[in-house]
């Protein structure tokens, strides 16, 4: 299921249990409402496995309700609830009616050995030292996949200070960009934000108009245009 997978690898995942609830949901589409129950989805109610694959069969549902135009529109051959492309490896999961989640996917302690991706052979404690980002995306992308945080950054759970510490260390993994950052990119490639600012305020205020990828720190640069304009930098927003 990480981040997607095909209806059989789900069925061995969640313990061979059925019902299930799955939704084709490939990549390029985004990561917005990848687990979403909106829009189309299926519940398998049965599986036959033949090898690696094999087929699957349920019900075709669109907003949680039974819906089968999707079927009788692209696929009028499949009568018998067959349910289309079950072994693309481009479906994530959805919902185990009648299961705790928690009971299928327990949370992963910080010396498991990952089993797939760039750093399978690797604990989870390693690849966290080696690239936490990874650890970060690794979670956001999967729900099911759980991992013990307070102990991978080494915080006591029960410590009244526990989720301002979480929040140090997210800030460490991901700090945010400040006027005395370099940029990385462009004409002034090299140069410092607040150097740029100076000479060249435009391609500064374009830059944080239309920045998608990036957590910016607005509060410095809030200040640095307060204190061209005005002499001082004591703003707060």
């Amino acid at each position: 299921m990480y981040p997607n997978d095909n209806i059989f690898n789900i069925y061995y995942k969640i313990g061979k249990r059925t019902p299930f609830q799955v939704k084709r949901w490939p990549e390029r589409y985004g990561e917005e409402n990848r687990y979403s129950h909106k829009g189309r989805s299926f519940m398998v109610e049965r599986v036959e496995p033949r090898g690696r694959y094999g087929k699957a069969y349920g019900i075709c549902l669109v907003d949680d309700k039974p819906n089968d135009s999707y079927i009788k529109e692209c696929y009028p051959k499949i009568t018998d609830g067959e349910i289309p492309c079950a072994g693309c490896g481009e479906w994530v999961l959805l919902d185990v009616p009648g299961v705790n989640m928690n009971e299928i996917f327990p949370v992963h302690k910080v010396d498991e050995v990952m089993s797939f991706g760039r750093y399978k052979g690797k604990t989870i404690s390693e690849v966290y030292k080696e690239n936490p980002k990874y650890i970060f995306w690794l979670v956001k992308n999967d729900p099911y996949y759980r991992i013990d945080f307070f102990a991978l950054i080494g915080v006591n759970p029960e410590d009244k200070n526990a989720q301002e510490k979480m929040a140090i260390e997210i800030q460490r993994v991901f700090p945010k960009i400040t006027v005395d950052d370099i940029i990385s990119f462009g004409k002034y490639k090299g140069q410092t934000y607040r150097a740029v600012y100076e000479k060249d305020p435009q391609y500064i205020n374009w830059f944080l108009q239309n920045n998608r990828t990036v957590d910016i720190d607005y509060e410095s640069f809030m200040n640095l245009v307060h204190k061209l304009i005005f002499g001082t930098q004591n703003i707060n927003i």
